[in-house]
């Protein structure tokens, strides 16, 4: 429930009555009233020109706190109890009497409790009214900003608190304490406490000096509950004093005061940046660059009505500070904010009522039950078609394609052995020919393709035995046949003549080939020359070789070829192969493997 037109920021000036000095004399004033509305200061530029300012309102001098309220803030309550936010803050240089302005005294009450006051009377006023239907409920948190840093006043903790943006792009301060009250005295009892842990000190402008903006933040929240839908309703109200500007040659700051006033103007110097953001309608703008920004993101082009409630002093020494003051007041009357309703509303779910037939009696469902069981029991019992079986299917299948492939890998390895048995190559360097390798993963395949087989027949007969179906195998009960045969395979399509010659052949070339290997491995553990010359070889890339180099090696990786290189650095060269234990990183295992890999006498 967004407002289609914008409201500006409310400004009214109050002008501060002149104080009289130490020497009973008073300073000329530089400030002139000129009616409820506007005032005129003289031009520091040219003395005899005066500057004219107009606001929303003036309060001059003989001003009282009732009537600035009435005028001011009271004519915004009213959007508090009807779910929209309300920021009333004042601003103004140091010993203007802001603090006053918006606590008072218990004579002279100000902002902060005539505004409780005025809310809880309307809600009682709203209320006897039956066709009203609305309740109400109130409650209220205290922080201030010290030196750039929210503190809770309600509950002193013992570390800051942070500032967080919600979903929908509400500002909110997690763990800050919040205490619902019915009267005003019930806010009186827990605000004064609160109040005296507000950071205060003593300077030459002000005996009493705020060193810190506190903000008072009041939530109603209201709830109307109809037939169908229950509406809640939540308004804020922000009461914000913040803390003068200083000119530390006035006031005489120094150490930890002087640390103050620094954090003081450089909030207030963020809040003038964001007021000129807003005014020249800037694609950004830097709320985030100061906590107390961040906290009047709703009060400064925001969704909040706004109230800035300038202090000025009327004295000639206060010149340059009422000048700038008036200047900021005057460019925050541009701020335009969009205040809206914040409602939420929530459908009542009408109650379903209980069935109350006898119809379905407990016996009857224990009969369904029975019947459902029975039923279940017979589809177990009965016996499993081996037409339907999926998984028969499937595995009958699976035991056609590994016949088809047996068959395929005997012809090609028959064929292999006799090229072998035509034209044996000789072995070069003691490693095994082609075809040697060839043979060997033959036989690897073969034996993982019976144990496949194996798997097979098993599924099946557990499959059968299971179902309780006496119908017989697919392809009968035959048996895979022994490793190192090729013959009597199932679907072989070769007659047993040719079968009986592969067969002689294959033994034949076996025992050939084995006797081969037999020669080889003899000849390289008897080759000492070619051992010395490879030692040799892999001793002197451990002690030149770059880690690059190293990782050639096998079973050396780029983790163990650093762990190497950095032993050599150290501690000098290899002497021997077996230095590698030395490396540490390296464990005898991973060294055991790397020699092995690397010296291929090792272990023959």
């Amino acid at each position: 429930m967004a407002s289609n037109k914008g409201k500006k920021v409310r400004v009214v000036v109050r002008l501060r009555p002149v104080q009289t000095r130490k020497d009973g004399q008073s300073e000329e004033p530089c400030v002139k009233p000129i009616d409820d509305k506007s005032l005129e200061i003289w031009n520091w530029r040219n003395v005899g020109q005066s500057l004219r300012f107009e606001f929303d309102a003036f309060f001059g001098e003989e001003s009282q706190q009732k009537t600035i309220f009435s005028k001011s803030v009271r004519p915004l309550l009213h959007h508090t109890l009807e779910g929209q936010n309300v920021s009333v803050f004042a601003y103004g240089p140091t010993g203007t009497g802001k603090t006053h302005t918006m606590q008072g005294t218990s004579a002279q009450p100000g902002v902060i409790p005539r505004s409780l006051y005025m809310i809880f009377r309307e809600i009682k006023n709203r209320e006897k009214d039956p066709s009203h239907g609305w309740t109400y409920t109130v409650s209220f948190s205290y922080l201030e900003i010290y030196q750039e840093k929210v503190y809770d006043l309600l509950e002193v903790k013992g570390h800051d608190l942070p500032i967080r943006e919600d979903q929908h792009r509400n500002i909110f301060i997690p763990n800050l304490a919040e205490k619902e009250i019915s009267t005003v005295q019930d806010f009186q009892s827990l605000f004064q406490p609160a109040n005296q842990n507000r950071t205060t000190a003593a300077t030459k402008l002000n005996s009493r000096s705020s060193r810190s903006h506190s903000v008072l933040l009041v939530r109603v929240k209201r709830i109307r509950e109809t037939d169908s839908e229950t509406k809640t309703q939540v308004g804020k109200l922000y009461l914000i004093d913040l803390a003068g500007s200083e000119n530390n040659k006035k006031t005489g700051n120094e150490g930890i005061r002087l640390k103050e006033s620094g954090a003081i103007n450089m909030s207030l110097f963020q809040l003038g940046k964001v007021v000129d953001a807003l005014s020249q309608g800037l694609p950004r703008i830097p709320y985030r660059d100061s906590k107390l920004t961040r906290l009047l993101q709703d009060s400064l082009g925001g969704h909040a009505h706004a109230l800035m409630m300038t202090n000025i002093a009327p004295e000639e020494g206060f010149y340059m500070d009422t000048y700038t003051t008036l200047n900021f007041a005057a460019k925050s009357r541009n701020v335009v904010n969009k205040p809206f309703v914040r409602e939420m509303s929530e459908a009542k779910v009408p109650a379903r009522k209980r069935s109350t037939s006898t119809d379905r009696k407990p016996e009857a469902k224990r009969a369904k039950l029975d019947e459902g069981d029975k039923e279940k029991e017979k589809q177990m019992k009965a016996p499993t078609p081996v037409g339907f079986s999926p998984l028969i299917k499937r595995q009958a299948s699976f035991e056609e394609n590994v016949k088809l492939r047996l068959d395929s890998l005997e012809q090609n390895l028959l064929s292999q052995l006799s090229k072998v048995t035509t034209s044996r190559p000789k072995p070069r360097d003691g490693l095994q020919s082609g075809a040697q390798r060839e043979l060997k993963r033959g036989f690897q395949h073969m034996k993982q393709l019976h144990r496949e087989i194996a798997s097979v027949k098993k599924v099946l007969s557990d499959t059968h035995n299971k179902s309780g179906s006496r119908t017989p195998p697919l392809h009968g009960n035959h048996t895979p046949p022994p490793l190192g045969s090729c013959d009597n395979l199932p679907g072989d399509r070769r007659d047993a003549k040719t079968t009986k010659n592969a067969k002689t052949q294959f033994a034949k070339v076996k025992g050939q080939v084995s006797l081969t290997n037999k020669e080889n491995l003899s000849a390289i553990k008897m080759d000492p020359e070619f051992k010395m010359k490879h030692v040799a070889s892999i001793l002197n890339l451990l002690n030149t070789g770059t880690v690059k180099q190293l990782k050639s090696l096998q079973s050396v990786g780029e983790k163990r070829a650093q762990l190497i290189h950095n032993w050599r650095q150290m501690f000098g060269e290899f002497h021997a192969v077996e230095d590698l234990h030395k490396v540490t990183g390296l464990p005898q295992k991973t060294v055991n493997s790397i020699i092995q890999n690397n010296l291929i006498s090792v272990g023959v």
